[in-house]
């Protein structure tokens, strides 16, 4: 039996696997999937249609104005699409309205320990964390609480989708084509860090590993992985000296809290790649594993490590007090930590199986295409 034979029948085997098991944690029918892609585009676009003609009837002309009113536009328009997409999700180990319970009772502490008794979160555009001059009664309070919870919930529920459905389309056939190529085959191996000194001779997946409904590993891997990348983003910004004196600090904590929206969606790609043991195999004696390649793309301990003392010394140079630095990092770090668990929640048990069963299924499609073409050629 030749090898290529032997990989579609372990894949097919593995397919028949996760049949048994069932789809588990799909985030969507493939119809909910089919047009979120389609929509994609076209939401952003519609968001940054509605930025520009917002700031210009308002006359923002400040960029972090201008960068807090798209954030809160995108966090809004995601919103939308996680309170559309939840009535499909799939059921975890956990119900839905557990998941929400415990995601709002954590949003709900943090908007306590964010604002005080003079500031809101999102009621007030992008001036909300600015004290509040005049008199307003509990009810403003109570509506921006609701607020709050309501689009950070659901505008994790629409990015984790929106990602699911995008990564199930196309990392299969990225993945094929570290193999196969698409005109330069070293393109795709060089988006994963493959070494050039390796020669692919093909790609696998790991065998079907059932974890469950609930996988705890990918809620530790994307909670941490958010909250170390939030923390990387946040020293550019609470240790740059020409932000400290430039931003006020209500603009600056609103934005990094509302950019920690979107942080996951640059980890859960390689926590998919990881999740399904996308591996290259060459002539070297053992496999090397894209999401290795993945892992480096993403974060370089050093660099980061070298970023945050020279930002520093940089910061201390030009008269910034360690006080002022030390309260940005103690504002965001409880929301950093609220968004990360709760994306890694919500992954955990509703999108992560679905979404390596997607992948490990358009993979085998993908493949077994690709060799028919290699075939003829």
């Amino acid at each position: 039996m030749s090898a290529d034979a032997e990989i579609d029948g372990g894949m097919r085997e593995a397919l028949d696997d996760a049949e048994r098991y069932g789809s588990g944690g799909r985030s969507s029918s493939k119809a909910v999937d089919a047009f979120l892609v389609r929509a994609l585009p076209w939401l952003v676009v519609a968001c940054v249609a509605t930025t520009f003609i917002l700031a210009y009837f308002r006359h923002i002309t400040d960029f972090w104005n201008f960068l807090s009113q798209t954030c809160t536009i995108f966090a809004v328009a995601f919103a939308l699409i996680g309170a559309v997409t939840s009535v499909r999700l799939t059921k975890g180990s956990y119900p839905l309205w557990t998941v929400a319970s415990l995601a709002m009772a954590a949003l709900a502490v943090m908007w306590l320990c964010l604002t005080d008794s003079e500031t809101v979160l999102f009621l007030r555009g992008i001036y909300s964390l600015a004290p509040i001059e005049s008199e307003v009664g509990p009810g403003f309070f109570l509506a921006d609480v609701l607020m709050s919870i309501a689009i950070m919930l659901f505008a994790s529920i629409g990015v984790i989708a929106t990602v699911s459905a995008m990564l199930g389309k196309y990392m299969p056939k990225l993945l094929v084509s570290v193999e196969f190529g698409n005109g330069d085959k070293r393109t795709a191996a060089n988006f994963f860090m493959v070494p050039d000194v390796l020669d692919v001779e093909r790609v696998e997946l790991d065998p079907y590993d059932d974890r469950g409904d609930f996988d705890l590993e990918s809620l530790l891997w994307l909670a941490a992985y958010t909250f170390a990348l939030g923390m990387l983003v946040g020293t550019m910004l609470f240790l740059n000296p020409v932000v400290l004196e430039t931003v006020p600090e209500h603009i600056l904590i609103r934005v990094m809290v509302l950019i920690s929206l979107f942080l996951p969606a640059m980890v859960v790609p390689w926590q998919a790649v990881r999740h399904v043991g996308a591996k290259v195999i060459s002539a070297a004696p053992r496999p090397y594993y894209l999401w290795t390649g993945a892992k480096r793309r993403l974060f370089t301990g050093f660099m980061a490590l070298g970023l945050f003392f020279f930002s520093f010394i940089i910061a201390i140079y030009y008269g910034n007090s360690v006080e002022t630095m030390l309260g940005y990092y103690a504002q965001y770090l409880i929301p950093l930590f609220t968004v990360s668990m709760i994306y890694g929640f919500m992954y955990a048990n509703c999108f992560a199986r679905g979404l390596s069963d997607n992948i490990r299924e358009e993979f085998q499609v993908c493949r077994e295409a690709a060799l028919r073409k290699r075939g003829r050629a």
